[in-house]
């Protein structure tokens, strides 16, 4: 294979490299690493993302935060510093926090509300659920008369989802039902822990964040709301609710419980930052279950995933130009690949490794095979990720050797220019930042809490230069895919779903909130997992790299530097460790 283009793919080199790499030790944090003692106190965050300076001064560096209810462990007595209202603490393994965004107080009804964390241990760490209609975010639990007041013909729509009840509420098996190993890695056909329930058998009110099928209002809602407001978006103290959630933005939940006001029953999902939204205005979903593979020598490169969803095998006739079709080829089914291919019949066609008389169509194959060229980082034997645009694969190196291999979503104008179209930057990058969970809009900026604002995008020009480039085409009578076909008459009508940008003025778009695993490798541009959509191996981001939240987890957990136990997020650099190369190719 020259490149990532789809030529011949070097199986003498592949075969020889596809040995297993083991994870390389936990990273050295630097002069500021320092282990807790075992019976350190505590202090947890009071606020959505408590910032971790470098020391105790608001103006030093940001080496990362701890989310709302997050908890850490911290010297016993404060230290004099600069900026904060309250007192400073040095916490662990490095940096200090501010009490004006932290308590001392792990009894605080507020940490107490927040008490439950994203669960690291699972490739979706909360739950998560689609707006389907505009929906209030309540403060505290409201009355018949507020709800009735707050919601556009509530009879009307609660009538709908009465019917339609099963329906909307109905989930698939998803990426928390795989059984993991210790590295996260999915284990086929393994044994599922003891007590686990696939997400096909959890109540309506497990499936939106609660503990059971029919959970309590929580303490801190019982006789109105006992707790500040933490979302950012501030109203008075007495406000029913602060701001509404559009259709098919992503929420991230902790939480639900049923209540009952003059008669109306209705249950109400919680999230992260302590809204109440109505359930009947969400669906429940369980992100995508499709995930990479370990690499050994019983699955050396090349090979490929079946991209196509009408792949078929093929003979080659001899002594004519003709292809005689033999087997369906089931979607990302993977084939070994010899490494030879020709061109018969006007295809590029690439032998299999298992019966050598069959031969697969380049356009229905994403190739897993080699670089042309090992970069620096590869010769020199560290960890690094190779990513092809043109094959939509993702490679997990330590130095010439594989780790694992999945399917990713590159920007989805494949190799155009980033500045100009929504493509994914080529080049040599590190990762800058990693957060376990973020919220992403509809062009997938992120903006991240505590000080730790994510780089400013260039993502919405990129998306309006697209929406130009489409219209210009159509005007000279350019050829058009379908795709491009679909857009343009969404752009016609106003609107552009497809790219996350709407034409029509004073409308915005939706954000999907805690995107996770995320990390960030250039500005504007990550690694995330996405739990939208179920399509990796075909190009489709705005220019950051989608990834299943399985292989998410995977590779967020394999990259240096890691994220400090309770942490939430770091920035990465000299404190916290030098961050894992990126190479991203043709």
């Amino acid at each position: 294979m020259s490149g990532c283009h789809r030529g011949s793919p070097n199986g003498a080199a592949a075969s020889a490299s596809a040995r297993h790499a083991e994870l390389a030790p936990v990273v050295d944090h630097g002069e500021l690493d320092t282990k807790a003692p075992d019976d350190a106190p505590k202090l947890a965050a009071t606020v959505i993302a408590a910032t971790v300076y470098k020391l105790p001064d608001t103006g030093s560096r940001k080496l990362g935060y701890v989310r709302l209810g997050g908890v850490v462990k911290r010297d016993p007595a404060p230290v004099p510093g600069r900026g904060c209202k309250g007192d400073f603490y040095h916490v662990y393994p490095m940096g200090y926090v501010c009490t004006d965004e932290a308590t001392i107080k792990l009894d605080a009804p507020l940490v107490r509300a927040a008490s439950k964390r994203p669960d690291l241990s699972k490739p979706l760490p909360y739950k998560y659920a689609f707006v389907r209609a505009n929906a209030p975010q309540y403060l505290r639990v409201p009355t018949r008369a507020e709800q009735e007041k707050s919601e556009f013909k509530l009879d009307e729509h609660l009538a709908w989802f009465a019917e339609h009840r099963a329906e909307v509420q109905t989930v698939l098996l998803g990426a928390n039902d795989q059984t993991l190993d210790a590295r996260g890695i999915v284990v086929p056909g393994g044994k599922p822990p003891a007590g686990f329930r696939p997400s096909t058998s959890l109540s309506e009110n497990e499936l939106l964040g609660g503990d059971g099928p029919n959970d309590p209002i929580p303490f801190w809602l019982q006789n109105g709301r006992q707790i500040p407001n933490v979302s950012g978006f501030d109203v008075p103290a007495s406000s029913v609710f602060a701001d509404r959630v559009r259709r098919k933005t992503g929420l991230s939940l902790v939480g639900a419980f049923d209540t009952d006001s003059e008669g109306l029953k209705r249950r109400f999902a919680v999230t992260v930052d302590l809204r109440l939204v109505p359930a009947t205005k969400l669906k429940p979903d369980t992100g995508s279950a499709f995930h990479g593979i370990e690499l050994s020598d019983k699955l050396p490169m090349p090979f490929a995933w079946v991209a196509s969803s009408d792949a078929k095998s093929y003979q080659i006739v001899k002594g004519s130009e003709a292809l005689r079709t033999m087997d369906d080829v089931p979607r990302r089914v993977i084939v070994p690949l010899t490494g030879k291919a020709r061109i018969e019949a006007g295809e590029r066609l690439y032998q299999t490794s298992k019966d050598q008389t069959l031969w697969l169509k380049a356009k229905d194959l994403d190739i897993v095979a080699p670089p042309p060229e090992w970069p620096e980082v590869a010769e020199h034997g560290e960890k690094w990720i190779d990513i092809c645009i043109t094959q939509q694969t993702l490679v997990l190196y330590q130095g010439k050797k594989p780790y694992y291999a999945t399917l990713v979503s590159t920007g989805r104008d494949r190799l155009g220019d980033p500045k100009e179209t929504l493509s994914t930057p080529r080049g040599s990058f590190k990762l800058q930042s990693k957060h376990v969970a973020a919220a992403m809009d509809s062009e997938e900026n992120s903006a991240v809490s505590g000080g730790m604002r994510a780089h400013a995008s260039t993502h919405s020009e990129n998306a309006k230069a697209t929406v130009e480039r489409l219209k210009r085409a159509r005007a000279s009578g350019e050829d058009l895919d379908e795709d491009d076909k679909r857009r343009l008459l969404n752009i016609d009508k106003g609107r552009d779903p497809e790219y996350g940008i709407t034409v029509r003025r004073g409308a915005a778009g939706f954000e999907l909130r805690d995107v996770p695993w995320i990390q960030y490798f250039a500005s504007g541009y990550a690694l995330h997992g996405a739990y939208w959509h179920d399509v990796f191996g075909v190009p489709r981001s705005h220019g950051c790299v989608n990834l299943s939240p399985i292989d998410a987890r995977v590779v967020f957990r394999w990259t240096d530097p890691p994220v400090p136990e309770g942490w939430h997020g770091i920035n990465v650099g000299s404190e916290m460790g030098e961050g894992t190369a990126v190479i991203i190719r043709e």
